[in-house]
């Protein structure tokens, strides 16, 4: 349950950011598309290790 609750937070705050920087959405999905697979797997490691490294520090 913590983890469906977890996923809630995200979409959250993913139509959270979305609504406060609609304006400037399209111009960071363009600087997105100059990011190769193998820096977007380095950027997607360093967040999901962060991430999980938060949820021990706040749960553990």
């Amino acid at each position: 349950m913590d983890l469906l609750a977890a996923l809630a937070l995200v979409l959250v705050f993913e139509g959270l950011a979305a609504l406060i920087f609609a304006a400037s959405l399209p111009e960071l999905l363009a600087a997105l598309d100059g990011v190769g697979p193998r820096q977007m797997r380095i950027i997607g490691i360093a967040m999901a290790a962060s991430g999980g490294t938060l949820y021990l520090l706040v749960r553990g």
